[in-house]
């Protein structure tokens, strides 16, 4: 089933543009990443958001680690902000094949330099940044200082 979604990949995205990933929580993260899609398009950029993109009938983590790895994908941008975002930076923060692309966005609040939050994964935010760089404080509509998600992606 794998190889079946590389090859409709390759059949949907095979051109010369910038292929970039959007992961984050649903809902109101889901429309959120939509948005960003629909304004990556318009300048040239192929972006998917694996909701919308990947196939329903095999089991989400296969799909996006097997499209994450392929080197088509330049980008992968998790907004972290939820749990499953969360388990989904930890998962891809330890593998080789992604965790150079990964673009990690996550609130200034609790961005290792700018924010005062200490916890385990403000720890892994730091060792991320450190090793591979690539960790982006944001803020919330009115926030002074950081800029919204749709602006830093």
């Amino acid at each position: 089933m794998i190889v079946e979604l590389e090859e409709e990949f390759r059949r949907r995205y095979h051109e010369t543009s910038l292929i970039v990933v959007l992961l984050g929580a649903g809902r109101r993260g889901l429309e959120l990443r939509r948005r960003i899609k629909r304004r990556l398009r318009r300048e040239g950029i192929i972006a998917l958001v694996p909701e919308d993109d990947f196939p329903p009938h095999i089991a989400p983590d296969l799909a996006e680690r097997s499209m994450l790895r392929r080197g088509d994908v330049e980008l992968v941008f998790v907004n972290v902000e939820s749990w499953g975002s969360a388990t989904e930076f930890g998962q891809f923060h330890m593998d080789e094949g992604i965790a150079p692309k990964l673009r990690v966005l996550v609130h200034h609040r609790h961005h290792p330099l700018h924010g005062r939050s200490r916890s385990y994964l403000t720890d892994v935010y730091l060792i991320h940044l450190a090793v591979h760089g690539h960790v982006y404080p944001y803020g919330r509509f009115g926030e002074r200082g950081f800029l919204p998600v749709e602006e830093v992606v």
